[in-house]
């Protein structure tokens, strides 16, 4: 338990700081004085959303997002300004997708005629800002194979995070026919696997040329490599080389990505990829290596992956 007793005198007095300065607009103020209130305090419903009001003019989006969504859970009223705040602050972080998709999931459930009269121009907005967005992305894909790694990679992350699935013969298109980083592939077959794409395409991957549905793949959340080699990876790290784990998970989840979706299997035996990535490891921090030989292949192979 804490040392501190919370009086109610102090309560009092913070309380009415918060309305002080949130009269004058001090909303700096008013901010930290919500952090040291909540130290101590629940929310009442009139300071939840005083709170949510005073991340909204100190434009904590992500924050304010976040805190209305735990308000609305918790059951705080009023659930219309809860999630006029939250709708809001998704506008503002550019997350028009999902601004659009709440409002079509609560238009209907919300209570205040106004409410509705604040959400529909703010769903037109946001569908305009979309529709934008679709035309620089077009633009960008024209282009694509002009465009750096770092560039193809956040306009498939774009166009994954706004539901963008128009694009998928492109997208096919280039897997087919032009050469791309191995992590870009990657990227370009999650988006064919969530646009459902039912139709074979063909990719080329550290010598390894495959065929593959994207349609029928399980994501690259949900690999072997991810599921079964990891794990036991950072088990046989935790006891040789503990010191090693929050880096090893860095270098195994980019190998992921970059492996995706060649089967293990193909590679090497699930015993020889522990052992080889053990190699690996022990080779990073200088430590002397006995059997490497044995595992001279996958080591090799793992090495490739950072490429």
């Amino acid at each position: 338990m804490s040392d501190i007793i919370p009086f109610p005198k102090r309560r009092e007095k913070i309380e009415n700081d918060i309305d002080t300065y949130f009269e004058q607009e001090q909303f700096e103020k008013v901010y930290d004085l919500f952090i040291e209130y909540e130290k101590h305090y629940e929310l009442t419903p009139s300071l939840a959303i005083k709170k949510c009001q005073t991340l909204w003019e100190v434009q904590a989006y992500l924050e304010l997002k976040e805190e209305a969504n735990i308000l609305m859970t918790q059951g705080y009223q009023p659930y219309d300004t809860l999630m006029i705040f939250y709708v809001k602050s998704l506008f503002q972080l550019q997350q028009y997708r999902a601004v659009v998709d709440v409002i079509e999931q609560v238009i209907d459930e919300v209570k205040e005629h106004q409410t509705r009269l604040i959400f529909l121009p703010i769903k037109d907005e946001a569908n305009a800002k979309l529709n934008q967005r679709y035309d620089f992305m077009q633009h960008q894909l024209q282009k694509f194979v002009q465009l750096s790694t770092q560039e193809q990679a956040k306009l498939i992350l774009d166009l994954i995070d706004d539901q963008a699935y128009q694009f998928t013969e492109t997208l096919a298109f280039y897997l087919n026919y032009e050469a791309l980083n191995y992590r870009i592939i990657t990227l370009i077959l999650e988006y064919l696997t969530f646009a459902r794409y039912n139709q074979t395409v063909r990719i080329e991957k550290f010598e390894n040329e495959i065929e593959v549905n994207p349609f029928s793949l399980p994501g690259v959340s949900h690999t072997d490599f991810k599921n079964t080699l990891m794990p036991r990876v950072v088990d046989k790290l935790e006891k040789d080389m503990p010191s090693l784990v929050k880096e090893a998970y860095v270098h195994l989840n980019t190998h992921n990505i970059a492996l995706y979706p060649i089967e293990l299997s193909t590679i090497a035996s699930i015993e020889d990829w522990i052992e080889g990535y053990h190699i690996y490891f022990k080779s990073l921090i200088g430590e002397p290596i006995d059997s490497e030989q044995n595992y001279s292949e996958v080591v090799d192979f793992i090495k490739m992956l950072n490429t």
